[in-house]
């Protein structure tokens, strides 16, 4: 800057000198340091909203931003504005859109749900929606509740992996990068107002944007909440890099507060250590001594393959499922003393032994001989497997593993009922992994997904050509959410494959059958939009149920209603709602002896809310339709 000054004192005329200092100071004063980035608007489009006047609307298969405002209807025909210049188009031709950052008001339209846990209160989400808007909802739903958030994002590579305004980003775009982050920037803000006061946020990423994402993560959730940046090892290398093949990607973790996150199961939950050895003392837990997953072939390590006895007497070797020859995690002398301390568990499992080691819960104040280090390095090569025992093909590309997303969770959570979100969910990984968590270890844990319903841009042009088009049933039940996400999650806890058949195999490190499926419940949602003047008069109270549900903390089957009463009690979901006040006393009357932690009350004053909640003794009361206008409605997106 020096230089500049310099240059600026060598001016002669007065005035000019003057005029030109004074622009260069507003420039010096707005000078940034670090992570600089144009911020460009988003737009969404939304397919189910109707045009009317006023509406912000883009031509179906144009660019998005590129955005007409409709000044006048006749019919089927649309009279709209854009640069003072009038277009006339057919209704079919436009699309409601959104600039991110304007009020818009959502709601959640059951599109399918699966049930294998009838007697189970915990529901898991999916959520078709683009990932923004679902996230605004959520922070009304969830603000400061989620312990973990896991995010593959789209790794910004050039190759046109990901869309931005409906168009694909390539390597030839000079705002490639400042899209990425702008896009990042809104979403990672949102997350960070997720995460409790123990959370942790969890981000894959490679060498395209890993350098980017530091500083943007740094900028929100602050340097000093960064954790970790892990190494994970791929299932192989990447040849089409120039000089070397690449054989890792990055993992990123923040806490929300490093002083109060906790890394790593919690020691002193005995349900994370569900054995009691009464020879120690001790509870503990145990994990398959045969080595599984890569290198765990006897040609991998000749060494590790050896006999050890079994409790009849018989020699037991590490065979692998297939009768192919293992091998074992430990050398021979440390399986001896291991045999020596009875650190060592052998059940019988169809006739053949199999052996654990034995893991104890460390004592108070004793720390876990469990580290889990920053080179993750197990070559996670499960992930596009067990897609192709779904859906019989590769359904979907690159999906992450399960093996890694559930070491990711181990790592994340200490709470056995921890809130885990994914709102870049892909295939629906986390959710898979948050079920064989819990089925191995009895937790209850809560996964939330979100991911939109893109189809390929080969289905795209296949659709278009047969005149099909976004909003078309054809169209969006090939798209990623419906075709991918929601069937792997009812396949994978029904225990099928997308035909009805079996699974086949168990799951990478553990004796659990694939078919058997899991204990689990789950509901899919499509993120749709309301209007303000509906939400205000009342009407909308069948469209709000569902986010009642969920503000209520989704207990048990999300309810319906054909008929509308003046209130309703809904006690296995432990919420109520009153909507005509003249029936308050029958309301009360009706509440008695109910397990209601919540109740939703339609009246116009915070005052009387806040009366009938103290009289009804609950612990947690809204007001219907005003608290959702004042506090749901979707904004402040821009930078």
């Amino acid at each position: 800057m020096s230089a500049l000054d310099d240059l600026i004192r060598e001016i002669q005329d007065d005035d000019l000198r003057g005029r030109i200092k004074a622009e260069f100071d507003k420039l010096r004063k707005r000078k940034k340091f670090g992570l600089v980035f144009e911020s460009g608007i988003e737009v969404t489009p939304l397919y189910n909203v109707p045009v009317k006047l006023g509406s912000l609307v883009a031509k179906k298969f144009g660019r998005l931003d590129e955005i007409f405002k409709v000044t006048n209807i006749d019919g089927d025909k649309i009279f709209c504005l854009r640069d003072k210049e009038i277009f006339t188009f057919s209704r079919a031709d436009l699309i409601v859109v959104s600039r991110l950052g304007e009020p818009i008001y959502p709601t959640l339209t059951k599109l399918d749900e699966v049930c294998n846990a009838p007697d189970s209160e915990l529901w898991h989400v999916l959520i078709e929606a683009e990932n923004f808007h679902a996230l605004q909802l959520l922070k009304y739903l969830y603000a400061g509740k989620v312990d973990c958030i896991y995010i593959d994002p789209p790794y910004n590579t050039g190759a046109r992996d990901w869309k931005y305004n409906n168009d694909y980003v390539d390597a030839a775009d000079n705002f490639r990068h400042s899209k990425w982050l702008s896009m990042m920037e809104r979403r990672l803000q949102l997350a960070k107002e997720l995460l409790s006061a123990g959370g942790a946020i969890f981000i894959s990423i490679d060498d395209n944007e890993q350098a980017t994402l530091k500083l943007l993560c740094d900028k929100i959730f602050g340097y000093k909440n960064f954790v970790a940046k892990f190494c994970v090892k791929r299932s192989g290398g990447r040849q089409d890099s120039k000089f070397f093949a690449v054989v890792n990607e990055f993992l990123f973790c923040y806490a929300r507060n490093t002083q109060t996150f906790k890394a790593g199961e919690d020691v002193n939950n005995n349900e994370n250590y569900p054995k009691f050895d009464a020879e120690h003392g001790r509870n503990y837990k145990t994990q398959l001594l045969r080595k599984w997953g890569a290198n765990s072939r006897r040609v991998d390590r000749p060494n590790l393959f050896y006999s050890i006895p079994a409790p009849d007497g018989s020699a037991l070797y590490p065979m692998l499922s297939n009768n192919a020859e293992g091998r074992w995690r430990w050398s021979k002398n440390k399986m001896q003393q291991a045999l020596d301390d009875g650190l060592i568990e052998f059940v019988k499992k169809n006739g053949e032994w199999v052996a654990y080691e034995k893991i104890y819960q460390p004592l108070e104040g004793e720390e876990s001989t469990k580290k889990f280090t920053t080179w993750l390095d197990e070559n996670f090569s499960d992930g596009a497997e067990l897609v192709k025992n779904i859906f019989a093909d590769n359904a979907f590309a690159y999906p992450k593993a399960l093996s890694l997303i559930k070491k990711i969770l181990q790592m994340a959570t200490t709470k056995p009922d921890a809130l885990i979100v994914d709102f870049f969910a892909g295939s629906g990984t986390t959710l898979h992994a948050v079920n064989l968590l819990n089925a191995q270890d009895g937790g209850k844990r809560r996964c939330i997904l979100v991911t939109n319903n893109e189809v390929s841009d080969a289905e795209a042009k296949r659709l278009t050509a047969e005149g099909y088009t976004p909003a078309d049933d054809t169209w969006q039940n090939l798209g990623v959410a419906r075709h991918v996400t929601w069937q792997r999650t009812v396949c994978s806890i029904e225990g099928h494959d997308i035909n009805g058949a079996p699974l086949k195999g168990n799951y990478l490190g553990t004796e659990i059958p694939m078919a058997d499926g899991f204990k689990s419940n789950a509901i899919f949602f499509k993120l749709d939009y309301l209007d303000r003047n509906d939400v205000a008069l009342g009407k909308s109270f069948k469209e709000l149920l569902a986010v009642m549900w969920l503000t209520a903390g989704g207990f048990g089957k999300c309810p319906t209603l054909e008929e509308i009463p003046p209130f309703k009690i809904f006690p296995a979901n432990k919420f109520a709602v009153l909507l005509d006040e003249k029936y308050f006393k029958e309301f009360s009357e009706a509440l008695r002896g109910a397990e209601i932690e919540t109740i939703f009350i339609a009246t116009g004053s915070k005052a009387a809310l806040n009366k009938m909640r103290e009289l009804l003794n609950v612990p947690k009361a809204f007001r219907l339709y005003g608290d959702y206008l004042k506090n749901i409605k979707l904004k402040g997106a821009r930078r």
